[in-house]
C-alpha cells in the first residue's frame, strides 16, 4: 500500500527518527510532512467531517455533506487548534498543505475475529454458506496452536494499524481447546500493542453452552481474569428462531439461559457483546429477547448486539416494536454489511443469485435513536474469504450496501467516535479534538465522491502527530502456517 522505508532505526510508537520515507506513497502528494521526528506543524486545507470534531472554532462552515475546510494546528503531537482554512494565525510552525484532502480520526473496529483470520485457504468454506462456515471453522481447529494463533492475530493487528485503526474488539473462540490457546495470546498481544492498537476481547460461545452453569462460571471467571467481555451467539444459525435450532435459539429455554448470561456478567462487572439474529428469518427475534432480558435483570453494563440481520425480515409494526424495546434497554447495534451480504441468502449449490441484502435496518435503528456502528467482522476466514481490516473499505461498502450516502453527514461516527465511546476508550478517541492526540488519517480524496471511489492507498496515518511508515504485511509471511487444503499435506496441530 505504502512503499516501505529504506531504513528503519525507530523502535517506539510513531518513532520516525532515522527513517528514510521519500518513497512512501503519501509523500508523492504531501512531501512537506515532517519525517525527522517533528510532531509540531500545521495541517492546512484539510476537509474534516464536522461530526467528529470537538473544540473547533465556532466559525467553521460546513457543506451539504457536513464537511468543513480547516487548518489543524498540531503541537507536540496533540491538536492545539482547529480553525477555518486560511484564517490568519501567528505561528512559526511548519506548514503542511493537504490541498483539501479529507482528514479523519483514526478508526475503532468494534467487531472482529482476528483469532480466526487468514485461515480461508487451508480450511476452505466450499459452499460459502453460514452452515459451511461453521463446519469448516470447526475443522480448522486441528491447525491451532499458540504460535499459529499468535502469528495470525498479530498479522491482523499489523494490517489494521497500517490502515489507520487504533482500537479493535475481537471475538475469541472460547471452546475448550481454542479458548485455552487464544485467550493467553490475546492477553500477550494486548500488552504488546498497547498505545498502537487498543485491543479488547469477547468470549464467543453458543447460547446452549450456558446450560452447564459450572462451565459457564469458569468461562466468566476466565473472561474476567483476562479483562474481557462476556459474549454469546443467540438465534444465530440459518435456522435461528425455529425449534430445531437447539444451539443458539434453545426453544423455550432462551429467556432462562439469557438470565444466566446476564447474571454472570452482573456478578463480575462485565459488559456483554452478543452475536444475534445472523439470518433472514422473521421468527428470529434474539435482539428482542436480549433487550427484554436486560431490563428484566436490571443490567447496568454496556450491551452490544452484532449482526441483527433478521430485523430486515420483520413487518414494519414488528420492527418498530423490537427497535423500541432495544432502545429502552440501551442496546447498541453493530452491523457487518460486507460479511453479511457475502454470507446471507447464499445458495449452497451456487446456482441461485441472492435476492436479499442480508443487512440489518441501519437507517431505521439510527432514526429511532439506537446507536449503530459499522465494523469489519471476519477477515480471510471461513465466514468471509476476503478483507484486510481496512475501516475505510468497511465505510465505503457500507455506504453503498446500506445507501448511507443520502444523507452521509453523521455516518462517519459509526466507525470512529461512536465505537470508541462504547468501547470505553479515552475521551478524545475517534475524534479530531482540541487537546487530544493528533491520531489522524489524511486522504487524498477531497469529497465523498473521491474518497469512496478509490481505495486511498496513499493515505497518511499520523499517530501523535508523526507519520506511520509501517506497511501492511505480506501474506507470504503466513505461508508455513498450515498447508493449503487440497494442495499439500496438512500440518499436524
Amino acid at each position: 500500500r505504502r512503499a516501505r522505508p529504506r531504513c528503519n532505526t525507530g523502535t517506539g510508537r510513531g518513532d520516525t527518527a532515522g527513517m528514510v520515507v521519500d518513497s512512501a506513497l503519501w509523500s508523492r502528494w504531501i512531501p512537506s510532512v515532517p519525517t525527522d521526528g517533528t510532531d509540531s506543524f500545521t495541517l492546512r486545507n484539510a476537509r474534516v467531517p464536522i461530526c467528529v470534531t470537538r473544540g473547533a472554532s465556532e466559525e467553521l462552515e460546513t457543506d451539504r455533506d457536513g464537511l468543513c475546510l480547516v487548518d489543524i494546528e498540531i503541537r507536540e503531537g496533540r491538536i492545539y487548534a482547529i480553525v477555518p482554512a486560511g484564517k490568519p494565525r501567528a505561528s512559526n510552525l511548519r506548514q503542511v498543505d493537504v490541498d483539501g484532502g479529507m482528514c479523519w480520526p483514526t478508526f475503532s473496529d468494534i467487531h472482529c475475529h482476528i483469532d480466526k483470520g487468514h485461515t480461508c485457504e487451508r480450511t476452505r468454506n466450499e459452499s460459502g454458506s453460514l452452515a459451511g462456515a461453521d463446519d469448516s471453522c470447526a475443522k480448522d481447529e486441528a491447525h491451532w496452536d499458540r504460535e499459529d494463533v499468535r502469528r495470525r492475530m498479530e498479522f491482523s493487528l499489523k494490517s489494521a494499524y497500517a490502515h489507520g485503526t487504533s482500537a479493535i474488539r475481537t471475538h475469541i473462540m472460547s471452546g475448550p481447546k481454542q479458548g485455552a490457546i487464544a485467550w493467553p495470546v490475546f492477553y500477550e498481544l494486548r500488552g504488546k500493542w498497547k498505545g498502537k492498537v487498543e485491543l479488547q476481547g469477547v468470549s464467543l460461545n453458543i447460547l446452549s453452552f450456558f446450560r452447564d452453569e459450572v462451565a459457564a462460571k469458569e468461562l466468566a471467571d476466565n473472561v474476567k481474569s483476562h479483562g474481557g467481555i462476556l459474549g454469546a451467539a443467540v438465534s444465530c444459525t440459518d435456522r435461528g428462531g425455529y425449534a430445531d435450532d437447539e444451539y443458539t435459539t434453545c426453544g423455550d429455554d432462551m429467556p432462562a439461559l439469557l438470565d444466566v448470561v446476564f447474571r454472570l456478567a452482573s456478578e463480575r462487572g462485565l459488559d456483554l457483546d452478543f452475536h444475534v439474529d445472523e439470518n433472514g428469518n422473521e421468527a428470529s427475534k434474539g435482539l428482542l429477547h436480549i433487550s427484554e432480558a436486560a431490563m428484566r435483570n436490571g443490567f447496568k453494563g454496556r450491551i452490544v448486539c452484532g449482526h441483527c440481520c433478521s430485523l430486515a425480515a420483520q413487518s414494519p409494526a414488528e420492527l418498530a416494536r423490537i427497535v423500541a424495546v432495544a432502545k429502552r434497554a440501551g442496546v447498541v447495534v453493530v452491523s457487518l454489511p460486507i460479511v453479511n451480504q457475502w454470507l446471507q441468502n447464499r445458495d449452497e449449490l451456487g446456482v441461485r443469485t441472492p435476492i436479499r441484502r442480508g443487512v440489518t435496518t441501519l437507517k431505521e435503528l439510527d432514526d429511532a435513536g439506537v446507536p449503530v456502528c459499522l465494523a469489519s467482522d471476519n477477515t480471510r476466514d471461513q465466514f468471509y474469504g476476503y478483507g484486510d481490516l481496512d475501516m475505510l473499505e468497511i465505510f465505503r461498502e457500507s455506504c453503498r450496501i446500506g445507501h448511507l450516502d443520502r444523507p452521509i453527514s453523521r455516518w462517519p461516527l459509526a466507525v470512529t467516535a461512536r465505537p470508541a465511546e462504547i468501547m470505553g476508550l479515552h475521551a478524545h478517541s475517534g475524534l479530531v479534538s482540541v487537546g487530544g492526540p493528533a491520531d489522524l488519517v489524511v486522504f487524498r480524496g477531497r469529497h465523498y465522491s473521491e474518497l469512496l471511489s478509490r481505495p486511498q492507498l496513499d493515505r497518511l496515518v499520523l499517530r501523535d502527530g508523526k507519520p506511520l511508515t509501517e506497511d501492511v504485511p505480506d501474506y507470504r509471511e503466513l505461508d508455513d502456517l498450515g498447508a493449503v487444503e487440497g494442495k499439500r499435506e496438512r500440518r499436524s496441530s
